[in-house]
């Protein structure tokens, strides 16, 4: 038997998991999109002030509890093998280049309706507008 394990995280109060397909049937069950994370913050100040200036603030907070499932692969030694050979497929399908910190907005399909890069140092209402654009 497959066991498979969702991992809940906590940044800032929004619960983000780790797993794809479960947020996928989440957001299928619930009719949100996914908001899909590629993050390296232990090294990337950009991705460090995202979470800390967006992903944290009662704003995202509000609206993503309405509007997405959130998920954060994890790459780290943690990750059993398994799991991280699922996520480098996430990767090579939604993040090719590598790009950090990346968000990918998806249907619950898994059909990409948004992508946005870099982190300008934007309020949390306008990188929500970035996140809604498409």
């Amino acid at each position: 038997m497959k066991w498979c394990f969702l991992l809940l995280t906590v940044m800032g109060h929004a619960q983000w998991n780790d797993n794809l397909d479960l947020a996928r049937r989440e957001a299928q069950q619930s009719g949100k999109k996914v908001l899909l994370y590629f993050s390296a913050a232990e090294r990337c100040t950009p991705c460090q002030d995202l979470e800390q200036n967006v992903f944290a603030s009662a704003e995202f907070e509000a609206y993503a509890s309405k509007h997405f499932v959130l998920v954060q692969p994890v790459f780290d030694d943690t990750a059993p093998f398994h799991e991280k050979a699922d996520n480098l497929l996430i990767v090579e399908k939604y993040n090719k280049d590598g790009f950090f910190p990346w968000v990918v907005i998806l249907d619950a399909t898994g059909k990409i309706v948004n992508k946005v890069g870099q982190y300008n140092n934007e309020s949390p209402i306008e990188y929500l507008k970035r996140l809604e654009s498409r």
